[in-house]
């Protein structure tokens, strides 16, 4: 464990709010194995924070009139498999409220590339879309497809274009695993490093929407940075001020209580405690959330899943780190 968490590595950033100043801590090894001190350059998996990147790239789109937030995806992308699917529109699938499947099982049964990705896209919808909200990497898979089919240009390209405005210079799909922190030994596939841990996007062979990215502390404050900014990032603006509105306003509300915003969720206590913030989880153990009115935001990257993903539950840290942030809107007020 590193400071109280699971796993080998912990990297962090939090600033409290405008006039605080930056806490950073870069602490543990990239692997049980590995006795190498972790470095401010060393990669984190990301996991589901690909899907904020996967967000902003689209919403990049959106302001470009390349592809529209409300028109059906079918003109495009033949998404889902039911009445309603030819309905579903990008901003149901940036809001997980397209009906679609919380993941595609079809890895396990030996499909890999194009034929898991076209499994994925035709998967039956569980509600009608914008009926419910149901947190969804294959919703995420379609953003990126339909993001390149639109654009003509790959996923990769679109992320690596929005993260050079951003400033997050070692933002990857492709991580040297020499300074990759490790995650999970899979049966299948041993000590992963350096490869994306996700099992779906891993067996899907190229960059996906919905995980896959590897980054630093600092590439992940980048965006949470911009967001804080309305829209402007550490080079150039990234976002229009409405753009990130989209994505810190709730519209739609999950069971768990918490709000769903383009891209982001909204007052998420389940690891956020009592703190007011937007934000978003890894399933590897990374996290960042943003306080727009106070300045405030926290960047925690971890790698919970090292060695296992069993009894590795990160909540208690997350909203232990986050508290802060909160603490700070009260004095503030």
């Amino acid at each position: 464990m590193v400071n109280g968490a699971p796993g080998s590595a912990w990297a962090l950033i939090r600033v409290v709010s405008t006039d605080a100043a930056e806490e950073r801590q870069v602490v543990g090894t990239p692997a049980s194995d590995d006795a190498t001190s972790l470095e401010p350059r060393h990669v984190f998996d990301l996991a589901s924070l690909t899907k904020v990147f996967t967000t902003v790239a689209a919403l990049r789109l959106v302001e470009a009139g390349v592809v529209d937030l409300d028109a059906p995806v079918s003109d495009v992308l033949t998404v889902g498999e039911g009445a309603d699917a030819g309905t579903i529109t990008l901003r149901h699938l940036l809001t997980h409220t397209a009906g679609l499947p919380a993941e595609c099982g079809g890895w396990r049964d030996g499909l890999f590339g194009d034929g898991l990705r076209a499994a994925a896209l035709r998967s039956g919808l569980r509600a009608a879309p914008g009926e419910m909200h149901l947190y969804s990497d294959v919703g995420f898979i379609a953003v990126g497809e339909l993001l390149e089919r639109a654009s003509g240009r790959a996923l990769d390209a679109l992320v690596a274009e929005a993260a050079g405005a951003l400033g997050a210079d070692d933002l990857t799909w492709r991580p040297d695993p020499a300074f990759a922190v490790a995650t999970e030994r899979q049966p299948h596939r041993g000590l992963v490093r350096g490869e994306v841990h996700d099992e779906l996007a891993h067996a899907l062979g190229r960059p996906a929407g919905h995980a896959g990215l590897f980054g630093t502390v600092d590439d992940v404050a980048a965006v949470a940075r911009m967001i804080r900014d309305e829209g402007e990032g550490g080079r150039a603006r990234v976002l229009s001020a409405e753009s990130v509105r989209l994505m810190t306003t709730p519209i739609a509300r999950a069971d768990a209580g918490y709000g769903q915003a383009i891209g982001l969720r909204v007052r998420d206590a389940g690891w956020m405690g009592d703190v007011d913030a937007v934000g978003h989880t890894g399933f590897t153990g990374t996290c960042f959330a943003v306080r727009p009115p106070t300045g405030g935001l926290g960047v925690l990257l971890t790698n919970r899943v090292h060695p296992s993903r069993v009894d590795t539950d990160l909540s208690d840290v997350r909203r232990t780190f986050l508290a802060p942030l909160g603490d700070a809107a009260e004095s503030i007020s």
